[in-house]
């Protein structure tokens, strides 16, 4: 049976700022994999279809190439459509392959899953829409028989966070076969002086170089180091941890419940933390449960608090408001290219927006930082968007990498969008 994926961006993109400004929920990193490359393998399909906001569609099939908001049908016998805040599970993957055709699936009243005939009248409605609205996609499948599916959500970005460790465990189980070729010798490595615990559970790249005076400790989780990863002497990683493609830990203790994407950099310490890719934490300071999207730079001892002394629950405003966690442990959250200055300080459970630069050392009380400020505790004002495009393309250079065309327009996007937040802060 030839069937057709898509993974869909619901209303709630915004529980996910700062790191949804650019880019959907479901292209974020947990675990080993983004959320839809793990849909792409439970459904043994590399081919699938994204629909989500227009506005950052050109950019999101740039970075992906993924066809966007695409409604394609033809010469398939089924159609999947996935809310992109699902969490992916064999379980899952299995009901809606085995369902019958013209099927919708809710969770909570909350729309998970849709399973349509290609020939359908709601099918035939689709393919006249040439954008993405997720209202106007309801409207259309209202009528559809409804059932109740059994699955786990991510609800905002804190829930990265707090599953992460237990999603690089589930990613080594189910997708053990992606790993197989990481298969360097663990008699090489203890060779040149790394001391490991557990070796039965890690898994390390051919081309990875781990130097002597490492120690990788994956008692308490599995630890997967990627092709060209560079861990220097001195650096602890403890797992869960999984360390992607051309990352460097640099004398750095890594925590268990990391997930670090391609290209980073990595010192001091750093617990329970996702880095998207491309950030750097070159020096010392902390980071602990916190997100960070891409073309990230913490100047050095650049620090965060995720506990209250109180013990007490973490309250977050992500740009919505106020929202309590309901968790004792929670970090920072910071959009892509965002920079800060050496000695910073970072609030319990604080958010900076996308494309942001904050100096001047100390701490930062605010607990939301609005896309494109400029400043710090002696006042702030509006990052330029030239000035922010011309930093962009130069750290984006240093790594071999361009800022296109498309990129620039989603800079722009975001810098009009969110216009009214940055006066209102700004302004006090």
């Amino acid at each position: 049976m030839d069937v057709k994926i898509y993974i869909f961006e619901d209303d709630d993109f915004e529980h996910f700022y700062p790191l949804t400004y650019n880019r959907p929920v479901y292209t974020l990193l947990t675990g080993t994999f983004r959320l839809y490359e793990k849909w792409q393998r439970l459904f043994n399909r590399p081919e699938v279809g994204f629909l989500c906001r227009g506005e950052i569609s050109n950019y999101v099939h740039e970075q992906s190439k993924i066809k966007c908001n695409r409604f394609e049908f033809e010469g398939c016998d089924k159609v999947i459509f996935i809310n992109g805040r699902v969490i992916p599970d064999k379980k899952t993957a299995d009901t809606l392959l085995t369902s019958s055709a013209d099927s919708m699936y809710l969770t909570g009243g909350n729309l998970s899953a849709l399973v349509l005939d290609p020939k359908s009248p709601a099918a035939d409605k689709l393919r006249q829409m040439n954008f993405w609205g997720y209202g106007h996609f309801k409207s259309i499948i209202n009528t559809l028989p409804k059932s109740e599916l059994e699955c786990e959500w991510m609800n905002y970005i804190w829930d990265f966070v707090r599953l992460n460790g237990r999603q690089i465990e589930t990613d080594f189980l189910y997708f053990s076969s992606d790993f197989e070729r990481y298969d360097k010798a663990i008699e090489d490595l203890t060779n040149v002086g790394c001391l490991i615990y557990s070796p039965g559970h890690v898994r390390v790249a051919p081309d990875a170089q781990v130097d002597g005076q490492t120690v990788l400790d994956a008692r308490s989780g599995p630890i997967i180091i990627s092709d060209n990863v560079k861990i220097y002497s001195h650096s602890r990683i403890e797992g869960p941890c999984y360390i992607g493609p051309d990352t460097h830990i640099v004398g750095a203790k890594v925590r268990g419940g990391c997930s670090l994407g391609p290209g980073c950099r990595i010192g001091g310490e750093v617990e329970e933390s996702i880095f998207q890719g491309y950030s750097n934490k070159y020096h010392e300071g902390f980071m602990g449960h916190a997100f960070l999207g891409e073309w990230v730079n913490l100047g050095a001892l650049t620090t965060n608090s995720d506990l209250k002394n109180n013990y007490g629950s973490i309250k977050v405003d992500i740009g919505i408001g106020l929202v309590d966690t309901g968790q004792m442990k929670i970090g920072s959250f910071i959009g892509d290219h965002v920079k800060t200055g050496i000695g910073m300080l970072l609030n319990t459970g604080i958010s900076i927006g996308f494309g942001s630069n904050i100096f001047g050392g100390g701490l930062i009380s605010e607990k939301y930082i609005p896309p494109f400020i400029w400043g710090g505790n002696d006042g702030y004002s509006e990052y330029r968007l030239d000035k922010a495009l011309e930093t962009a393309a130069i750290a984006m250079s240093r790594r071999g990498e361009e800022l296109t065309t498309a990129g620039a327009a989603v800079f722009k996007s975001i810098f009009d969008f969110t216009c009214e937040k940055r006066n209102r802060f700004i302004k006090g």
